[in-house]
């Protein structure tokens, strides 16, 4: 009886989930929160990356969000939402004068999706100040849609700038960097982990810095918790710096 009832309980929670996401997409209850990006070289704040903060209580991860987005085939949906509502947030702190003025805005995006060209138009209407700030976040955790990053590249109306996020978290290879040829990789945080006490991590950041500004790129050490741990990029020459040691999303 236990189990029939907690069948019952789970079945309840899993048709609000997808009732509050219905919601959530058709009224944009979403807001985004920034996290700076420094800059190794002076510290001053180069950039920032926009992180979704669904508003729904039965939707409050952003994680759970892009698994029900994949399940019921909403992804489109939640590109073009993530999109528009992160510049939305971006530009409202811009006009308050709460970001620096000069600084890249990051948004992530999904691999395998991209808008359709009256969306586009929308976007580069609505949003014309921030395109030359914009980069292109891609994860790769599914197989990359060649079709969708060549339309995301040249949608903007100057080639997009891309950034390689997670990069050592089992799923990005030197494919990835061959296809996207990103200006920036992001090193996951579980390189950057304790990296001040383990050589065989500090290897792999050596060895993708080199490769990295050999063809100017930029690398971006994310997910910096201790000052150990920023001593130690910092001596592998990475180029950006991002973490709650730095800064929280606020």
């Amino acid at each position: 009886v236990y189990k029939r009832q907690e069948h019952y309980r789970d079945g309840i929670y899993a048709m609000k989930q997808r009732s509050d996401f219905e919601i959530l997409v058709r009224e944009r209850q979403v807001d985004y929160y920034f996290q700076p990006i420094f800059s190794a070289r002076d510290g001053h704040v180069a950039a920032y990356e926009a992180l979704m903060r669904p508003r729904l209580p039965a939707l409050n991860s952003p994680q759970r969000v892009m698994e029900l987005a994949s399940e019921l085939g909403r992804l489109y949906d939640i590109e073009k939402l993530t999109l528009f509502r992160a510049c939305e947030c971006y530009e409202a702190l811009e006009a308050a004068g709460k970001v620096e003025p000069d600084a890249l805005v990051f948004v992530n995006s999904i691999a395998s999706v991209s808008l359709n060209d009256e969306d586009w138009a929308h976007f580069r209407a609505a949003h014309k100040a921030i395109l030359s700030k914009l980069v292109v976040e891609i994860t790769e955790e599914e197989e990359m849609n060649k079709q969708a990053l060549e339309r995301k590249r040249n949608a903007t109306g100057a080639p997009a700038v891309f950034a390689l996020d997670d990069y050592g978290s089992g799923y990005s290879n030197e494919k990835t960097l061959l296809e996207l040829a990103p200006a920036y990789i992001k090193l996951d945080l579980s390189i950057i982990r304790d990296i001040d006490s383990d050589p065989d991590k500090q290897q792999i950041v050596e060895n993708i810095v080199s490769y990295a500004h050999q063809r100017g790129m930029k690398i971006i050490a994310e997910g910096l918790e201790t000052p150990a741990e920023l001593l130690k990029v910092l001596e592998l020459d990475v180029d950006l710096l991002q973490g709650y040691f730095l800064a929280k999303p606020s």
